[in-house]
């Protein structure tokens, strides 16, 4: 089979072996067909995909199916060879099986669905995720067979689409989707929150950030760090909570941060679908979009905690959009927003201005990008936070830092001066992996043109150069949407660059329908729709069941215990508890101890061993119990401020 348009066949010679060809192909199709339906009745599917368990009945019938459908494939070509030979040519007849054989040509890959399902439902992501790039790679080649023998193959590739009526209704339907996807996020997340599958780390250390903040304590995080005003910024700039603290002050709490979040996210979709419908079809700029709701990478930091990278996502896409439409005052305000998140932001809103410079493409914006994200990073990440104190995260770089060296310092010495080595510390079956994850659902269409893998390299730097750090190369936790604002706008690139190429409608439709495949399978084995009994996001598992009711008296709980807790008391809390109560000044992680706090608040329930143990060190040292249940503790030390009594 080949990708020539079968009507170049009729009224000439066909060419040496191509009827034998098409039907090698049709067989193959048909076979692999077959033996996908045989594989669907299978009980243990997972089993026979991972350790080719079956009886052997099982098996003779899955060969018995393979042959009929060989059987059936060439009973139905030698029919219609029989009777197109009284109104046919020889070329046409071989032009008609070879178009044949190219609309099935993606039913070769069949009988690899269910197995690859099964995959997906293991244990073992590394193997889903190299078998899951593989189907991917093959099966792109077939769809452009597939769509290549269309009538309208040599049609001009469609472009934007069309104006008025019709292109609000496509706009609108994006907007519902990022409505839909905001809307599935909230519930889920305040369930999550309801069941206390959110942490001290990290939403209760953000929640306290920025209830601090409201109340005058700039960058104070006392479950973090126990000290004054700007302690925290030698952790993370986080500088955009104060354009943010007007829509937490209207709730301030943990739970206004979840919804924040997931409202940031969906609308993220928004700007992304217009970026991609100034260059393709509405059909194809609402599947990028579709893309985005449903990208596995993007829905672990969805659903764990709070963080600032899924926020600079979401304002990074809406800065795109303003950039490409040549809002430059709206964009500045974005792009600063962006930026204030975290101070890494800087990093790929550099390597992007350069790329802009270095393409010849707006040069004078992009130089403007480039250099003022270089120097704040080089300002706040060099001179300002190592003012504050000493880097906390420098060791998730440690195999990279420079010997003589430390922090950041030594870590830019040994990109700069060991090339050969930084890329020795890539070369891990966990980075293959997690590429894998990040790359594969995509279809890989950013890395098509060395252009637009720009869009892989600052979350690369991110994440693929850390050292002996496993959060960030899992796709649970945070560090995911560090690839989402520049990787997405590529996919659009993408496509818009296939269709420009010589036969670009049949090449962009087999992208697209690449994309929605990669899409379909990486959601179902690692995204977060539907509503999972078990969900892999950051530490262990997650439910979206109900809360049980258990975590019902436990919140019940809880809330009883903290109406005996003074507002200005210190409060130090347990793991899960502490997000729930870290609207204070003053919240205090237990798990590194309880001295100088005025109250304990403790869970009874698999607490984790750090928070056991500061407990029973407070009850040694002649802490009063004040609240009791079988859920939740509180003890007080003695001389601490108590609630005034009810007038």
């Amino acid at each position: 089979m080949t990708e020539q348009p079968p009507s170049d066949l009729v009224g000439s010679e066909p060419r040496p072996g191509q009827a034998a060809r098409a039907l090698a192909g049709l067989i193959i199709a048909g076979a692999s067909l077959a033996l996908a339906i045989g594989q669907l009745p299978l009980r243990d599917l997972t089993g026979f995909a991972t350790g080719n368990r079956s009886t052997p009945g099982y098996r003779n019938l899955l060969l018995a199916l393979l042959g009929g459908g060989v059987v059936l494939v060439v009973a139905a070509a030698v029919t219609f060879w029989r009777r197109a030979a009284a109104t046919s040519t020889l070329a046409e007849r071989t032009a008609r099986l070879h178009r044949a054989a190219c609309l099935a040509a993606p039913l070769t890959l069949a009988a690899a669905v269910p197995g690859l399902f099964a995959l997906g439902t293991s244990s073992d992501t590394a193997t889903f995720a190299l078998v899951l790039g593989a189907f991917v790679l093959a099966i792109e080649p077939l769809w452009r067979l597939h769509f290549g023998a269309y009538r309208t193959a040599h049609t001009p590739p469609a472009g934007p689409g069309p104006a008025g009526r019709t292109a609000r209704r496509w706009f609108w339907t994006a907007v519902a989707l990022a409505a839909a996807y905001a809307a599935y996020a909230i519930f889920f997340t305040l369930r999550n929150h309801a069941r206390f599958d959110t942490y001290n780390w990290d939403l209760g250390q953000l929640d306290n950030e920025f209830w601090n903040a409201l109340h005058g304590h700039p960058f104070r995080c006392t479950p973090l760090i126990r000290e004054g005003n700007w302690s925290e910024l030698r952790n993370h700039a986080e500088f955009s909570i104060y354009p943010l603290l007007p829509i937490y002050a209207l709730h301030p709490a943990a739970s206004t941060l979840l919804v924040l979040q997931s409202l940031l996210l969906g609308s993220g979709a928004i700007p992304l679908y217009r970026f991609a419908a100034r260059r393709l079809p509405p059909q194809l700029a609402l599947l990028v979009t579709a893309a985005y709701a449903f990208y596995p990478p993007m829905h672990g930091p969805q659903f764990f905690d709070f963080h600032f990278q899924p926020v600079a996502s979401a304002f990074l896409l809406w800065a795109i959009d303003a950039f490409d439409t040549r809002r430059m005052r709206l964009f500045v305000v974005l792009w600063l927003i962006a930026l204030g998140c975290r101070e890494d932001v800087a990093i790929g809103t550099a390597t992007i201005g350069l790329a802009l410079v270095l393409g010849g493409y707006r040069t004078r914006e992009g130089a403007v990008i480039a250099g003022v994200s270089a120097a704040y990073f080089v300002a706040m990440r060099f001179f300002i936070m190592p003012a504050v104190g000493a880097w906390g995260f420098s060791d998730i770089y440690r195999d990279l830092i420079a010997p003589g060296s430390n922090g950041f310092v030594g870590v830019v010495k040994t990109l700069a001066t060991n090339p050969v080595y930084t890329f020795h510390t890539l070369l891990t079956p966990e980075k293959l992996r997690y590429a894998l994850q990040i790359a594969a659902p995509l279809a890989f269409l950013p890395l098509r043109r060395p252009w637009l893998a720009v869009s892989m390299v600052p979350g690369a730097i991110l994440t693929l150069l850390t050292t002996g750090y496993g959060p960030t190369l899992d796709i649970g936790y945070q560090y995911g949407c560090d690839f989402v604002p520049y990787v997405f706008p590529a996919v659009a690139l993408a496509l818009a660059t296939l269709g420009a190429a010589p036969e670009g409608r049949a090449r962009r439709r087999a992208g697209a329908a690449t994309l929605a495949l990669a899409t379909f399978f990486a959601t179902a084995s690692w995204g977060a729709f539907p509503p999972r009994h078990s969900y892999h996001s950051a530490y262990w598992p997650i439910s979206f069941d109900r809360p049980t009711p258990q975590e019902r008296r436990r919140l019940a709980a809880l809330e009883a215990a903290m109406r005996l807790v003074p507002p200005k008391a210190i409060l130090a809390a347990s793991d899960r508890e502490l997000p729930h109560v870290s609207n204070r000044l003053d919240c205090w992680n237990l798990a590194t101890g309880f001295e100088g706090a005025d109250y304990v608040i403790y869970t009874k329930i698999d607490p984790i061993a750090p928070d056991r143990e500061n407990v029973a060190g407070a009850r040694a040292a002649g802490w009063v119990t004040v609240y009791d249940s079988p859920e939740i503790g509180l003890l007080r030390r003695p001389g601490a401020p108590t609630m005034p009594a009810p007038r």
